[in-house]
Parts: structure tokens; C-alpha cells; sequence
């Protein structure tokens, strides 16, 4: 039985972002607000409690955070979702925090460039070379790769660019709800649209065309379920039931688990998009098993 706060946020979503993607109109209405009131920063709290590095990666902003007084031998580069016109939020923040809180490790958290003022070929001439960067830096430590939404699909199709340019490998990709088949052209979608409270299927269509560009949305870069999956790295997948991503996260398994990936998919009946990320019993259970599923070996106290 779901928890009332689980129903409260389900109704919460009905009422407000669903109308964010309920057409294509909708949605840009939305992109326009948000581009006026465009805030990335971590909240007061986050800065107050982690250490926070904050550089700048090619012209655009990059976060680092860790645990104070902490030398993790766990890195995190985590890109965030928002159905690639978006930016990070308080949201991704508060479930940054949390699962620093239960398991050491130091998170990267660039904020990439979005569509419509870019193009998926931007993102990736940034998030390739960056991930390389945190690959050194990480050493003998562990390298997780990890997104959600369309972060988690980026995260995927940057997964298998890595593994043709022979570029060391993730020692676990990491996928929260994510987006692998941006076309969203698999038939079983519709019959999970109803049960959705927040994501729209043709708002969720133009996105993906503003993403793309020009360019065809089966390209492997843009939908990874149409690449080699053969080459990921170990990866795990959590989605839920509610979600309209849920189709194509199973098609997804089910294909990288036949081409010999070492795949584990996480299904969570009735819950939403993303639910780890909201504030209710469900989200705490999902996130209390997903840092011990996490490799990592022990994080070093220092002093200063």
C-alpha cells in the first residue's frame, strides 16, 4: 500500500507539472518562464552541509560536491534531467544530498547546455572530454556514471560514445527513469499515458525534436537503446510502473541483456517519474537501496 505522502505528491503532480507538459504549446510557455527565472544554483543548505567547489567547463557552470572533511574514493558525475530543455533544481539537489548522506562520494554535477538554444552535439562536445577529465582524477577509485530522465539517457548514450572512443568505462551506469528512445515511437507507451502524472507524450516528442536538431532522434547519440548495447558498462535501471518511460526501459533490459550487458532493472510498481526525488517513504526506501548498491571502496578522513 502506497504512503499518503506518496498519494499527496501524486496529486501534487496532477495539479502543476502536468499542465507543463500537456502539449507542445505548453511546454514551450514553460521553457520561456523558465529561461527568465534560470537558477541552477545549490540551495543554502546543500552549500552550508557538503563541501562545494563550483569551476566553469567550456563556458558553462560545474559543481563539485563532497562530504566535509571527506576524501571519497567514490566519483559521481551525474547529469541531471529536465527533458533536455530544463535546467537542475532544488529537487536534484535535496536527492544529491541525500544519497551523499549515505554513501561518501564525491559528485560532479555539470550544468550542460539545453535545447532549443542547443543542440545534442553541444552537449555531448562538453560532457565527452569532461567525463575524461573526472576519469583521471578518479584514479583507482570508483567511476560511477549516473542520470535520470533525460539525463539518464544522456548518460547511457554518452556510455556507449565512450566505449567506441575506447575511453575507460564506468564502473556502474547508473539510470533513474531515463529517457533511452527519445522518438518515444514504442506502441505500449500509450497504454501507460494515463497512469502518468506528470510527463505528456507529444510535449515530451517536441522536446526531444528541439533536442535533436536536425538530426535523426533514432541516432544511438540521442536514443541509446539504439546503439551497441553490448558495450555498456554494469547498469542498473530504476523505473516505475506510472511512467510512460517504463516501456522502453524494459525493451531497453531486455535488448542489453541479450547482447551479454550486465543489466539489473528495478521496477517499482505504481511509482511516478523520478520518485526517488520526492520527499516520501518510497523515495527513502529506493534511495537507501540504490547507495548500497553503489561500488566503492572506503573514503579517507583528513583533517582541514
Amino acid at each position: 500500500m502506497t504512503s499518503i505522502k506518496y498519494r499527496v505528491q501524486l496529486l501534487t503532480l496532477r495539479l502543476t507539472m502536468q499542465k507543463h507538459f500537456a502539449s507542445p504549446e505548453s511546454l514551450h510557455r514553460q521553457i520561456a518562464v523558465a529561461r527568465r527565472n534560470r537558477d541552477f544554483d545549490p540551495p543554502r543548505h546543500v552549500r552550508e552541509n557538503f563541501s562545494m567547489v563550483e569551476h566553469e567547463w567550456h563556458g558553462h557552470p560545474v559543481f563539485e560536491m563532497a562530504p566535509l572533511g571527506r576524501r571519497p574514493n567514490l566519483h559521481i558525475l551525474y547529469l541531471h534531467g529536465g527533458a533536455n530543455v530544463f535546467e537542475l533544481g532544488p529537487m536534484h539537489w535535496n536527492f544529491l544530498a541525500a544519497l551523499a548522506r549515505r554513501k561518501d562520494a564525491r559528485i560532479i554535477v555539470p550544468v550542460y547546455p539545453l535545447a532549443p538554444e542547443h543542440n545534442w552535439h553541444d552537449v555531448h562536445a562538453i560532457l565527452k572530454p569532461l567525463y575524461a577529465k573526472v576519469a583521471r582524477q578518479a584514479g583507482d577509485g570508483t567511476l560511477v556514471l549516473m542520470g535520470d530522465s533525460s539525463g539518464g539517457g544522456l548518460a547511457a548514450s554518452l556510455a556507449l560514445e565512450l566505449a567506441e572512443d575506447g575511453q575507460r568505462p564506468a564502473d556502474q551506469l547508473l539510470l533513474l527513469s531515463p529517457w533511452l528512445d527519445a522518438s518515444l515511437s514504442n506502441h505500449s507507451i500509450a497504454e501507460f499515458a494515463a497512469d502518468d502524472p506528470w510527463l505528456g507524450i507529444e510535449a515530451m516528442r517536441e522536446a526531444a525534436r528541439l533536442y535533436a536538431g536536425s538530426d535523426d532522434l533514432k541516432d544511438h547519440r540521442i536514443s541509446p537503446i539504439y546503439g551497441n548495447l553490448e558495450a555498456l558498462p554494469p547498469t542498473q535501471i530504476y523505473i516505475g510502473t506510472h511512467d510512460i518511460l517504463y516501456p522502453d526501459c524494459v525493451s531497453f533490459a531486455e535488448i542489453a541483456y541479450a547482447c551479454g550487458a550486465t543489466i539489473d532493472l528495478i521496477y517499482e510498481p505504481e511509482m511516478f517519474h523520478v520518485w526517488m526525488m520526492f520527499d516520501m517513504p518510497e523515495a527513502r526506501r529506493t534511495l537507501d537501496e540504490m547507495a548500497a548498491g553503489l561500488p566503492t571502496r572506503p573514503a579517507v578522513a583528513f583533517a582541514g
